[in-house]
């Protein structure tokens, strides 16, 4: 695959070639003649060898980090969802932990703290989750367990079949009032762009 020039990799070929100068330009002025200093010369060759090595798999270590964030970038342009978490005005109830799955593989799992949820009552949203997803159909699973203002847990499941379509798309899991004898009501909804 050929990649674009960038200003990084032309960035990173004018380090490799600069350090390769300044290491082998002074043992070439220094010329050293007899057998002693052939054996010096010698040695300053290995070393040289030795660091341009080092850089070299610095260079690749660096060119993994570009196509880790070439990936992440293509993923937020592309083919990304979103899942955000948030609390109805009114409601009571808050959530202790989230457990998101997507086709029965867990995607995200958060535990909350007592900032995160007091951030929630005031409200907050938080982001659960954010990467690709292939276009098709995927079968979005949600577990939460909470807690309700009288220091009563719940539990509540829910779960959305999303047709993932090409862009970004956002959904949202609200944590509703509902009523005293069922508990809180989680909504699981597409976010419309």
């Amino acid at each position: 695959m050929k990649r674009p020039c960038c200003p990084v990799y032309c960035r990173l070929a004018r380090l490799l070639f600069a350090a390769c100068i300044s290491v082998v330009l002074p043992a070439l002025a220094e010329a050293p003649s007899g057998a002693h200093e052939n054996l010096n010369a010698r040695e300053q060759f290995v070393e040289l060898d030795s660091e341009i090595q080092a850089i070299k798999q610095e260079i690749l270590a660096i060119d993994q980090e570009i196509q880790l964030l070439e990936g992440t970038s293509l993923a937020s342009h592309g083919e990304q969802l979103v899942v955000l978490v948030s609390v109805a005005a009114g409601s009571t109830a808050t959530p202790s932990q989230i457990t998101l799955l997507m086709d029965g593989e867990t995607l995200s799992q958060h535990s909350y703290s007592g900032g995160e949820t007091a951030a929630l009552l005031e409200g907050g949203v938080h982001r659960l989750f954010a990467g690709g997803l292939a276009a098709g159909n995927h079968q979005l699973e949600v577990l939460l367990f909470g807690r309700l203002d009288t220091d009563k847990e719940f539990q509540q499941r829910g779960s959305l079949t999303l047709s993932k379509r090409s862009g970004r798309q956002y959904v949202e899991l609200e944590l509703r009032a509902g009523d005293r004898k069922s508990g809180p009501d989680l909504s699981i909804r597409e976010l419309q762009q």
